[in-house]
């Protein structure tokens, strides 16, 4: 089963007084500057700017990143293609000996793979993908966490289908007016459902297996109580009311199989729930695709801190993947400006879960439309390699969707197919185009992993 606690609380806040930020922390800006000044350029214009729309500007927006780019009369200068490989792999170190522990029968504990990202992500294709690749190999511990209701109308993932009345509302914060608007606190994912009346009902029909249900919701002063039924059955009440706000957890043991889980608010106050985690009996892989349309890496620090480390202590992932990158390449902020964002994300996980390993996943290939054809967006390439640039300095490791794809212009190449890998937004994959990312970025996670395994003359036992 998957372990229900995680780090000492002392232990996390006294590496955060003593200013040690872990493994990727976000005071290695020198080492990033060093890595920066031995950057290849990536590829520019060789005459006038690109003029390209913010993909997916509000973050709450589901249509996110279309591209509306200007057409451009320069000549795009494309780089060479390189394979696709787990760049910095010993950054993976504590994730690859976890999984070793699944692989000989030692591990007591699910190991946990936790993916942040955008509307790729939020899709769980290419991470079911992947999911079922590892878990293959490593056994399957679980559907993970997943949203609980409908936060939005376009909300579907992998084995889970949910719903709600209109007495809930999707609750993920907003911007207005150039301010983020919002509490912070909305759950492991970023957002949540909420209501305090008595007639709503949630609900996620679940065709992924479970044998343990755990509610995650938000205790808080004058929060209501809400009612559980699991298979029409009435398994408790829970409540929700408490003198300080922070993060709760409620957990249901169930006969393994598929499930149909509901909550009912009792109307005595508000009710906000983040989700469901979906366990399993058996110990195994378990892989979370916590994505939102339109975000960016930012988006995690519109997150209130001490929520966010509430959340990943109680997950204790293994390795924390962030997948962004998309909607950043429609944004004019400076390079360096990202490049610190993003080490100020990486941060905040490593001062929650000192111990997880990290992965940077560069976003797939972005097309932009020019008088010679469609072209990759050039900002794309530009966060790609500064990604690259932190993953080096915050010792991550990097793994390049882009060169996954067959380098620049990919895209194009698969949106003209006879059975097309990639939308006509240029911008989002097909089903048959999300699998095949997903499963080359298990296939050389495995590679990587069984590299390793082999320098530590600890071979799989397979």
């Amino acid at each position: 089963m998957r372990r229900w606690s995680s780090f000492s609380v002392a232990v996390a806040l006294l590496i955060f007084a003593c200013g040690n930020q872990g493994p990727y922390a976000a005071d290695r800006a020198s080492a990033l500057t060093a890595a920066r000044g031995q950057r290849t350029p990536a590829p520019r214009l060789s005459s006038s700017t690109a003029d390209v729309a913010p993909a997916g500007q509000d973050q709450n927006d589901p249509n996110e990143a279309k591209t509306r780019g200007s057409m451009l009369s320069a000549q795009v200068e494309v780089p060479p293609i390189r394979p696709a490989v787990v760049e910095h792999p010993e950054a993976l170190r504590h994730f690859f000996e976890s999984l070793s522990h699944l692989e000989d029968g030692s591990a007591r504990e699910d190991v946990l793979v936790m993916q942040l990202g955008d509307s790729h992500t939020a899709a769980d294709i290419g991470t079911s993908a992947a999911r079922r690749a590892l878990q293959a190999r490593f056994g399957d511990g679980g559907r993970g966490f997943v949203a609980f209701g409908r936060p939005w109308p376009t909300y579907v993932q992998d084995g889970v289908r949910g719903g709600m009345t209109r007495d809930f509302k999707g609750e993920r914060g907003k911007f207005s007016f150039g301010q983020f608007v919002g509490d912070g606190r909305y759950g492991m994912a970023g957002f949540a459902i909420e209501s305090n009346r008595k007639r709503g009902r949630a609900w996620s029909d679940l065709s992924a297996s479970a044998s343990r249900i755990e509610f995650s919701f938000l205790e808080q002063p004058g929060g209501g109580s809400f009612e559980v039924f699991i298979d029409d059955v009435k398994k408790g009440v829970v409540s929700t009311r408490q003198k300080t706000a922070k993060s709760g957890f409620r957990a249901f043991d169930v006969g393994e199989g598929p499930h149909h889980v509901e909550a009912r608010p009792r109307g005595d106050g508000p009710v906000r729930l983040f989700g469901l985690d979906l366990g399993r009996s058996k110990v195994g892989l378990v892989f979370d695709a916590l994505g939102i349309n339109g975000a960016r890496a930012t988006t995690v620090l519109q997150w209130q801190e001490p929520h966010m480390a509430e959340q990943l202590r109680h997950q204790a992932p293994d390795l924390v993947i962030l997948a962004y990158g998309t909607n950043e390449a429609g944004d004019d902020i400076p390079l360096p400006v990202y490049e610190r964002q993003l080490l100020d994300v990486l941060g905040r996980i490593s001062r929650a879960v000192p111990t997880a390993s990290c992965l940077l996943l560069g976003p797939p290939d972005r097309g932009l439309e020019t008088p010679q054809g469609w072209v990759t967006v050039p900002r794309l390439l530009e966060i790609i390699e500064s990604q690259r640039n932190v993953a080096k300095a915050a010792g991550c490791a990097f793994y390049s969707q882009l060169d996954a794809m067959g380098g620049p212009g990919s895209i194009a190449a698969w949106v003209d197919e006879p059975q097309p890998r990639a939308r006509r937004d240029y911008v989002h994959l097909t089903r048959e185009g999300y699998t095949q990312l997903g499963q080359a970025m298990a296939s050389d996670l495995l590679r990587a992993y069984d590299a390793s395994r082999s320098d530590s003359n600890l071979v799989s036992k397979r």
